[in-house]
């Protein structure tokens, strides 16, 4: 399975809610994503646009939230939330 297209507030409003990165100001500001006070992940935030963000892009995202193509869609989808997401990028940096 490859990952779908998806708006960039689709994706947005997905890493914001069940993510909860910390924040970097700014337009494109970047996600820091913690285990306790280790930095695991860094990600960028996308735009609230329509426009859509096309596999060859939001891969660069999934890889930089350590999921595969299957959990970010997933992830985007609704069906994978916050605690499932943790749980798995604890196994990636394990």
């Amino acid at each position: 399975m490859s990952i779908k297209s998806y708006e960039e507030k689709e994706i947005r409003k997905a890493i914001l809610k069940k993510v909860k990165p910390k924040i970097n100001p700014g337009k494109h500001g970047k996600g820091y994503i913690y285990i306790g006070k280790k930095l695991e992940a860094k990600v960028q935030i996308p735009n609230e646009h329509k426009k859509i963000m096309h596999q060859s892009k939001s891969k660069f995202i999934a890889r930089a939230l350590k999921l595969n193509d299957e959990n970010f869609n997933r992830l985007i989808d609704c069906s994978l939330k916050g605690p499932e997401y943790y749980t798995i990028l604890t196994r990636a940096v394990s």
